[in-house]
Order: structure tokens, then C-alpha cells, then sequence
């Protein structure tokens, strides 16, 4: 391989190993997580691999490494990988899809105002549900000790 070509080369691969994910059949569903899982860490290897000036090349990357994380069923790296391809909302539901409650309100007090009205007040809605329900359950806790 020349070694001008090598980052190609890589992001040809990750492009192909999602497409070989996405044929996998739904009946095999270990082997088409770990072909999921695969595609996503060859994107976040083009991601960070990017030239500090291609920017949007990189939260592109990052986007696919979260959709492959998604398909996967790996919600926690997919808000992560959504998050650093500054794809807010879909952290946000990835992180309230996998019941990652704190990294949610992390994503929707940061960068609420990328949400559109709609999914903030469904995602605060279920925050305070989550906490309520979490403050609740200490406080039967508390008063049996």
C-alpha cells in the first residue's frame, strides 16, 4: 500500500465494513453487532486520523462511527461518537434510548438551543421522571435504615 494512500485506504475500509454490516442478516444478530461494532471504530480511527483542517470531514466520521454504534445497540458510545460529530440531537436520544440520564442533561444543558423545541421538553420530561423516580426510590431506602 503507498504510504500517501494510507488514510484512504482506511476510510475506504470503514465505508465497507458498515456496508458489510448493514447486509448482515437481522437473524444473525451477534455477528451483525460485532460487524456494527467494527464499522464504528474504523470510522472514529478516520475520525481521529482527519487533518486538524478538515473539520467537517471529521464530525462526519464521527457521525457514521454513531449511527454504526446505534445499529449496534451500544447507545453510550453512540452518544459519544454523535456528540463529538457535534450531532447533538441524536446524542440526546441515544443517551435516552440506553437510559444514560446524566450524559443526556449534559448534551441538553450544553447545547439545548441545537434541540428544537419538540425533543427538549420529550428529553427534559424524561429526565425529570428519571430523577424523580431515583429521588423517590432513596428516600424508601432512607427511611427503612
Amino acid at each position: 500500500m503507498n504510504a500517501g494512500r494510507t488514510r484512504e485506504a482506511k476510510i475506504c475500509d470503514a465505508y465497507l465494513l458498515r456496508e458489510k454490516a448493514q447486509s448482515t442478516s437481522t437473524i444473525a444478530s451477534a455477528a451483525r453487532i460485532h460487524a456494527f461494532v467494527t464499522a464504528a471504530n474504523a470510522f472514529i480511527t478516520c475520525a481521529r486520523d482527519s487533518p486538524p483542517k478538515q473539520v467537517n470531514e471529521r464530525l462526519a466520521y464521527y457521525g457514521a462511527a454513531g449511527e454504526c454504534y446505534s445499529e449496534a445497540h451500544d447507545l453510550k458510545n453512540a452518544g459519544e461518537s454523535y456528540r463529538m460529530g457535534q450531532q447533538y440531537p441524536a446524542a440526546a436520544r441515544a443517551y435516552r434510548e440506553g437510559g444514560y440520564f446524566d450524559e443526556m442533561v449534559e448534551v441538553i444543558t450544553r447545547h439545548g438551543n441545537t434541540l428544537d423545541s419538540g425533543l427538549l421538553k420529550r428529553l427534559t420530561m424524561a429526565a425529570q421522571m428519571h430523577y424523580f423516580k431515583v429521588y423517590f426510590i432513596v428516600q424508601l431506602v432512607y427511611k427503612r435504615c
